[in-house]
């Protein structure tokens, strides 16, 4: 899954967090659990989907995306189908973040950056060309930062406006006083250029204009810059650009697409790529598949590296399977959200109430067990962001001051009652006389959140409160919890910038959305303003965002981080249940040069890899790593 950990922040929208399984030639699984029912397609060859002959590992590469089997694709980056078919294997970003550092990057399209007279210089590398044949030029990345900004992409609150300096350099003019590191982590990590040959049709001096005049007006004043004529404007030029069709992918990558279908897509080395003699494999493609394909695969050999969730029994089984390794790498979290804006649960009191029933760490334990490479384990977070950023950015005796929510039914049962519930035999009733009833919604091929969840259904349910999981589609779950059709559903909570961390839930990307595919939508329906500590009345979801722009690492981030976790602690909008460790299983049977593992079971590379999936893994194979044995 494209998991949110995403360092990349500047697209909050679930599919862009929600990161893409991946695996060296045959199938794999996200790292949630099942991934996927459909079948493979026709003509696939055996089980693992490998058709190379006699099984030649060299030849193919198989990656698939998460969560979004059998679904129509799209090649264009800007509808809601494109399903992640833009990665770092077919088209490259500007750089990669050395997670979990914030300033620095490694180079991919772009090979230098500067920042002079307040502009961000962005140059392009001189042997980067399109699959077409044709070079990669300053216009390309111009006019895809333009259309970005109509999906409201989070670097533009970081500028006022970008130009074209000559053929391969670009110019992000900074608004005064934005921190250049948070800058560059926004415009680097996050902007994909692609072809103007395709997509600059539709950018226009007036459109240029429409959003540099829009996002000044947001930084200002969010409420005014909604009503603008400019921001309608932007609307209408979105949907048109979201329908635009594509009928060819050009990447500039190691790789390029050969053909696609709802199942499956093939994709093989393209030979014009810049560090094409680095790359050891001939192709890659995607299949689908599930946990129980994969696992047979994984113990036989033929799969040589996965991240697919490996519960209790399967990791044991593998830590006796010859050739086995196991990466461990940077963790994220799992979490329950709210709907905010739904009642009961706009009550503070009433989400509070679900805290002291609903037992993290049983619910934990029940889909990952107590063994730390299983998946995921338990660890008390009261601060809404991960154990490891805590460590960095707050004080012991500041953690300790937060309300732990341990089980605690009586202490519920009070704040249930003060605000006017009462129980009827054992069923608790809402002020209005109704039962109080929760439904959990969770993506069904994500086996192990179903698992924490019927776990913590099952607790609620025995405290009076009856409740259900609804296990459906990876759309459909997505598109409900943005619309804010859903009562608690599941999100991830990852990255390497705490005020990031509670952006992603908080932010404009999941909370009150003002652009892109679900604009005008409440997602989780928290504020919209909030009596936020340290800083008064405030529109919740401008300002996390803002902050996430202004704010590097420092006292006054670590100032911010604690008034975002007093906040989080006392309303509880989502909890935390589970910090994630991301497994990666990978095999020496065919396959070595891997990247190397330190005394923890990770390294730089991995982290990359656990940070940012597509492009660790491509910036890995870059590098000469991963090469089939002779």
């Amino acid at each position: 899954m494209m998991l949110p950990r995403v360092i990349c922040r500047a697209r909050r929208r679930l599919l862009a967090l929600v990161s893409a399984c991946l695996v060296i030639m045959l199938v794999t699984a996200c790292t949630a659990g099942t991934a996927g029912g459909g079948s493979p397609a026709k003509n696939s060859g055996n089980a693992g989907g490998t058709d190379a002959a006699g099984g030649d590992s060299s030849k193919v590469l198989t990656f698939f995306p998460c969560c979004s089997w059998n679904t129509t694709w799209s090649f264009n980056p800007y509808n809601v189908n494109q399903l992640g078919i833009q990665n770092d294997f077919i088209t490259m970003r500007l750089a990669i973040a050395k997670a979990p550092s914030l300033t620095e990057f490694v180079p991919q399209l772009a090979d230098k950056w500067a920042v002079e007279n307040g502009k961000l210089n962005v140059h392009l590398r001189d042997d980067a060309k399109w699959q077409d044949g044709t070079p990669v030029t300053s216009k390309d990345l111009h006019d895809t930062a333009i259309l970005n900004g109509l999906r409201g992409d989070g670097f533009w609150n970081d500028i006022t406006g970008v130009d074209i300096v000559d053929d391969k350099t670009v110019a992000f003019t900074l608004k005064e006083g934005q921190p250049e590191s948070l800058a560059k982590l926004d415009i680097l990590n996050a902007i994909r250029p692609y072809p103007s040959s395709v997509y600059g049709q539709l950018v226009t001096d007036e459109l240029k204009q429409d959003v540099i005049k829009y996002f000044r007006t947001l930084q200002q004043n969010p409420e005014q810059a909604t009503k603008l004529a400019e921001a309608r404007r932007m609307g209408d030029a979105f949907k048109n650009l979201a329908a635009l069709k594509v009928d060819k992918l050009i990447g500039n990558g190691p790789f390029r697409l050969e053909n696609i279908t709802t199942k499956e897509a093939k994709l093989v080395k393209w030979d014009g790529f810049w560090d094409a003699d680095q790359i050891k494999f001939a192709g890659i493609r995607y299949l689908n598949g599930s946990n129980q394909t994969v696992y047979p695969q994984l113990f036989s050999g033929n799969v040589h590296l996965s991240n697919v969730y490996m519960p209790p029994p399967i990791l044991n089984r593998w830590k006796t399977t010859p050739n086995s390794n196991t990466a461990l790498s940077l963790g994220f979290g799992f979490a329950i959200v709210f709907n905010s804006n739904q009642k009961p649960l706009d009550s503070k009191a009433v989400r509070q109430a679900l805290a002291y029933v609903i037992p993290r760490q049983q619910i934990s334990e029940a889909a990952y067990g107590t063994d730390d490479a299983a998946g995921g384990t338990w660890k008390e977070v009261s601060t809404g962001i991960s154990p490891t950023l805590e460590e960095l950015y707050l004080k012991p005796e500041q953690i300790e001051q937060l309300n732990k929510y341990p089980v605690d039914a009586a202490k519920a049962t009070e704040l249930l009652q003060g605000e006017g519930f009462t129980k009827k035999g054992d069923q608790w009733m809402k002020p209005d006389g109704k039962p109080f009833t929760i439904t959990f919604t969770a993506n069904a091929e994500t086996s192990d959140i179903v698992t924490s969840f019927n776990s913590a259904a099952k607790a609620l349910t025995a405290f009076g409160i009856k409740s259900e999981v609804n296990a459906t589609s990876g759309a459909q779950q997505d598109a409900d919890q943005h619309n804010g059709d859903f009562q608690a559903g599941m999100a991830f909570v990852g990255g390497s910038n705490p005020l990031g961390m509670y952006n992603f839930l908080l932010g404009p990307g999941y909370n009150f959305t003002r652009q892109g595919n679900y604009a005008g939508k409440r997602g989780i329906g928290f504020g919209p303003k909030k009596n936020v500590p340290g800083l008064g009345e405030v529109d919740v979801a401008s300002t996390i965002d803002r902050q996430v722009r202004t704010v590097e690492p420092g006292e006054e981030m670590n100032k911010q981080v604690w008034n975002w976790a007093q906040l989080v602690n006392e309303e509880v909008p989502y909890i935390w249940y589970a910090t994630k460790v991301y497994q990666f299983p990978f095999s020496t049977k065919d396959f070595t040069n891997w990247p190397p593992l330190g005394e923890n079971n990770t390294s730089e590379l991995w982290d990359i890899i656990s940070a940012d999936m597509t492009g660790g893994l491509s910036l890995a194979m870059q590098q000469g790593y991963i090469t089939p044995k002779p």
